[in-house]
């Protein structure tokens, strides 16, 4: 049952700062008297702390915003506090393509967090500078290129991010092409690699090179001084965002002067032959425990509350990501507060995307080493053309195989 107010005991959660499970804590807390959430700002060095913890066999955190590889990795090793009676629960009122990401081998092991339907962001003001009045509905991939350039060259503002790495923002230059062309990295059971089954790809890394070609991108790493700068500056027009971005633009773009209230959320351009699937996803974490907690049944509670209820998933979507509840979809996404765009139409984007969100798009254990590792192995040789296209995706996929193979053995 929902959070009651006689609960006792503290919540240790380890994320990065400006967090939605922050935000949660507070009002859990408010409800909660006698609970205390305690947050610890962990980034990078997050990952090694929680493996120090699970080698030690006590230390780790009550709960952690894990990725979806995340989930299915540690829920391989058996080290994730088992959710499934709590998420069967309220399976009805959870968005599906969100549960197959919390659910191990039949088992749910975390609870479906954040959804994360991609769309373009624009700033209709900085187009008008260029000439150009809107971003046509139905915009195929290389007219919205053409768009980009035309932008860049009369406005100095680029309508997407790709900076000389390749990395951050930049990867769903590849990753939102292949998402909408019906690609994917491995089968449901994480053990086949499907990466080079398809031309999905291929396909996606020339359609990348094609935005690399065209020097109309953003070359500014992403979160840096330098990203954050472009973006007050008017210097970006336009770029491929997941919902959660929100949060951080709306802490950076604090005044209309710097771009406050002045975007667009729009449905991404078509690529050729992807037509039903333009969205993708990037990011977007569930909430997990470990079985080293000391306080499970107010873990599940905490889950509980800031996912399967209206309270708790207004606080999540006010701060910007998108719970996965359908009662708080259906009814009150319209109404969480936002100062980034210029109307509430962005909401209406966002549902039209939750329809173009694929069911067998497969974020397994390998996941993170194929978009990570290997990505920055083979993809920007592959932009520069130091490597041909087709030899590069062959040797992505073949590493895919060998890395996967050892990842899966290391988890049994």
């Amino acid at each position: 049952m929902p959070a009651g107010g006689d609960m006792q005991g503290e919540l240790i959660f380890w994320g990065h700062a400006d967090h939605p499970i922050y935000s949660a804590g507070q009002a859990f807390m408010k409800k909660n008297p006698g609970v205390k959430f305690t947050q610890v700002e962990l980034t990078d060095e997050r990952t090694a702390k929680v493996e120090a913890a699970l080698a030690a066999g006590s230390g780790a955190p009550d709960l952690n915003w894990l990725e979806a590889f995340e989930v299915q990795s540690y829920g391989r090793r058996g080290v994730l506090l088992d959710v499934d009676e709590l998420v069967k629960q309220h399976a009805k009122d959870l968005v599906p393509a969100k549960l197959a990401e919390a659910r191990v081998k039949g088992k749910y092991m975390a609870m479906p967090g954040d959804i994360t339907p991609n769309t373009l962001w624009i700033r209709p003001d900085l187009l008008n500078k260029a000439g150009v009045t809107e971003v046509a509905k139905d915009i195929k991939y290389e007219d919205y290129l053409t768009l980009a350039k035309t932008v860049k060259d009369k406005a100095g503002a680029s309508m997407y991010v790709f900076d000389s790495t390749g990395q951050g923002q930049s990867l769903l230059m590849f990753l939102v092409p292949f998402y909408e062309l019906g690609g994917n990295f491995t089968d449901e059971t994480g053990d086949q690699v499907m990466f080079d089954s398809s031309d999905a790809a291929e396909k996606a890394v020339t359609y990348a090179k094609m935005a690399w070609d065209a020097k109309a991108g953003l070359d500014a790493a992403w979160f840096s001084p330098p990203y954050w700068g472009a973006i007050k500056d008017g210097k970006l027009a336009g770029t491929y965002s997941p919902p959660w971005m929100r949060g951080f633009f709306e802490t950076e773009v604090k005044s209309p002067d710097l771009g406050q209230g002045k975007w667009k959320s729009v449905i991404l351009p078509a690529y050729a032959g992807g037509e039903k699937n333009r969205t993708n996803v990037w990011g977007g974490a569930s909430l997990a425990s470990y079985t080293q907690t000391k306080q499970p049944d107010l873990v599940k509670k905490f889950m509980e509350y800031t996912f399967t209820t209206m309270e708790g998933a207004q606080v999540t979507g006010d701060w910007g990501i998108v719970p996965p509840f359908l009662p708080w979809l259906t009814t009150k996404l319209k109404d969480a507060k936002q100062t980034l765009f210029s109307d509430q139409s962005w909401t209406a984007t966002l549902n039209e995307a939750l329809g173009l969100m694929r069911t067998d798009f497969y974020r397994t254990p390998i996941y993170g080493t194929a978009t990570g590792a290997l990505y920055d192995k083979y993809f920007m040789p592959m932009m520069k053309g130091d490597t041909p296209i087709k030899d590069g995706v062959k040797k992505w996929a073949d590493d895919m195989r060998t890395e996967n193979k050892k990842l899966l053995d290391s988890l049994k």
